[in-house]
């Protein structure tokens, strides 16, 4: 949009500084990171139907910093009410069949969404839209129900697309099983990246709040440790928002394919020079040092090689028997059926039948499967 002086307005992105998850902390940081990234936009503020997208990966506890904290949950919803918003719904489509009230309930999002008054969506109905490639994409029903839509995404590392924030939480707008049928269908971070830049299309957000007071690092999005980062991220363009925050760990928005293609396809703005940084917190975000996954080699495997040179390297997904408490998740979200029972009982994974989407291991409540290779067995 051209500014009076005939430049183009740069798109804003903010960070604030967060110490804590307290209410007071959070409320602070939130209404600071509105404000410093353009304020809330006109369809948001216009709103009386809003749906707020946490990351609800899967049923695990909020200090593993696998999910959205409930906290920063009830704070959105908060700053929400503040604006006139009449009705929020608060919901996601988390990886693996996990029961709705379990996920809710070990995620602290029921709890939290009772506190505010919020109502709790299932994302089961959908709708089908076309993407530009032939596919069809499975896309929540309920959308159209809504007046704006309000990503509240967790900062995280992730084995297969470096990092995982706020485009990447809008693939959680596929309800059910199809989300690994596609990982299936598009099995090297290059295509994977490149399908989910499409997919990103018909379910932007209009406004992002991005939960990085604790953030995770190493093997994300599911198997990192938490790293107490104690940033508020915000800002009306998803891309944008990510391109800045991935400094957190690093990297360029170049060497995310996911956020380089999402550019390209117009989908949103990666390059840093149009990306206007407000709010007080850039700083901390240039000299915190998360550890990346140790997985971004992947990236370097030619598509074409990938399922061949993987399989060379040995790596795939590895089932702990001591951790797995056989709750068969894993089996049921595996597109590939690559992973069965043994005659023991005890769950395995099929490597030749394995393309490595990850699915099992985002999905497992127990921490119990983990990517292992060579490479990484060479790196400890």
């Amino acid at each position: 949009m051209p500014e009076k002086n005939g430049k183009t307005r740069k798109v804003e992105v903010a960070a604030v500084k967060c110490g804590s998850y307290s209410p007071k902390d959070l409320d602070a940081a939130l209404e600071a990171a509105v404000s410093a990234a353009g304020g809330w936009p006109e369809k948001v503020k216009k709103a009386k139907k809003v749906l707020l997208k946490p990351n609800l990966l899967t049923a695990r506890p909020p200090e593993h910093a696998v999910t959205t904290h409930p906290e920063f949950l009830r704070a959105a919803i908060r700053a929400l009410r503040a604006i006139g918003v009449e009705k929020i719904s608060v919901g996601d489509s988390p990886a693996g069949n996990h029961p709705w009230k379990k996920l809710w309930e070990a995620t602290g999002v029921a709890e939290a969404a009772e506190a505010e008054g919020a109502e709790l969506l299932p994302f089961e109905n959908i709708k089908r839209v076309d993407l530009p490639d032939g596919e069809t994409l499975p896309i929540l029903k309920e959308l159209d129900d809504f007046d704006a839509l309000v990503s509240l995404p967790k900062l995280k590392t992730h084995i297969l697309t470096k990092i995982t924030a706020a485009v990447k939480n809008s693939y959680g707008l596929i309800p059910g099983k199809a989300k690994s049928m596609f990982h299936g269908k598009h099995q090297s971070p290059a295509d994977m990246g490149r399908f989910l830049a499409d997919s990103y299309a018909p379910v932007k957000p209009d406004f992002v709040l991005m939960d990085a007071v604790v953030c995770m690092e190493g093997e994300g999005p599911a198997n990192g440790r938490p790293f107490e980062l104690g940033l508020v991220f915000a800002g009306a363009d998803a891309v944008a928002v990510d391109s800045a925050a991935c400094r957190v760990y690093g990297y360029k928005p170049s060497d995310i394919p996911l956020l380089a293609t999402a550019a390209e396809r117009g989908h949103g703005v990666a390059d840093l020079e149009a990306i206007k940084l407000a709010g007080d917190g850039w700083d901390e975000a240039e000299k915190a040092a998360p550890k990346r996954s140790t997985s971004d080699f992947l990236h370097r495997i030619p598509p074409g090689l990938f399922h061949v040179l993987t399989l060379i390297l040995a790596c795939r997904p590895r089932i702990s028997t001591k951790e797995c408490v056989k709750c068969g998740i894993c089996e049921k979200i595996c597109s590939q059926n690559a992973i069965s029972k043994d005659k023991r009982g005890n769950y395995k994974v099929d490597w030749k039948k394995c393309v490595l989407c990850m699915c099992c291991v985002e999905s497992c409540p127990k921490h119990a499967i983990e990517l292992r290779s060579l490479w990484t067995r060479w790196m400890d």
